[in-house]
């Protein structure tokens, strides 16, 4: 028998793809969750002179809709490379500007760690949070995908939508 996590909601909120404009995932509720981490993943760039810089929005708009967005602080820990390094980096705290991310950083993840609590202190009218990825360009190709994973206020095996 699988076992299945019915304390964590995983939920896909950018498919992995590559892009050469700026990207921002669907934001995921704030409604029924306790604490809130993204794991984002990229491949190799195609330039190792340009960078990303990754941001944590605040939103009234859960889902797509990525207007009324609000750059917030978080706390992230960035991985080694795939295949070379299984060794997280300390938590480290990121202001609202965000995290640039420069092209040597090839085949890595972020975590990204949200407290709704301090979302909602930010910005009271907040009832999402999304990542946004800019600093792309078009000589630059980024293959990114984002994963909400969300400890639920109330863990069950079929979770509360995490897009109302």
């Amino acid at each position: 028998m699988a076992r299945y996590a019915e304390k964590l909601h995983i939920v896909p909120l950018l498919a992995p793809a590559a892009t050469t404009t700026a990207v921002k995932s669907y934001a995921a509720s704030l409604k029924n969750a306790n604490w809130l981490s993204f794991l984002v993943t990229w491949g190799a760039m195609t330039s190792d002179d340009n960078n990303m810089v990754i941001t944590v929005d605040a939103t009234t708009n859960v889902g797509a809709t990525t207007t009324n967005d609000t750059s917030i602080p978080f706390v992230y820990r960035l991985s080694g490379a795939v295949g070379t390094d299984d060794n997280w980096g300390d938590p480290t705290t990121c202001a609202a500007t965000g995290l640039s991310v420069v092209g040597t950083n090839d085949n890595m993840a972020l975590l990204i760690d949200v407290d709704p609590a301090s979302v909602q202190a930010l910005d009271s009218d907040a009832t999402g949070v999304r990542v946004s990825i800019t600093g792309v360009d078009n000589a630059t190709n980024y293959a990114v995908g984002v994963v909400g994973l969300i400890e639920d206020r109330y863990p069950q095996a079929e979770h509360i939508s995490a897009s109302t």
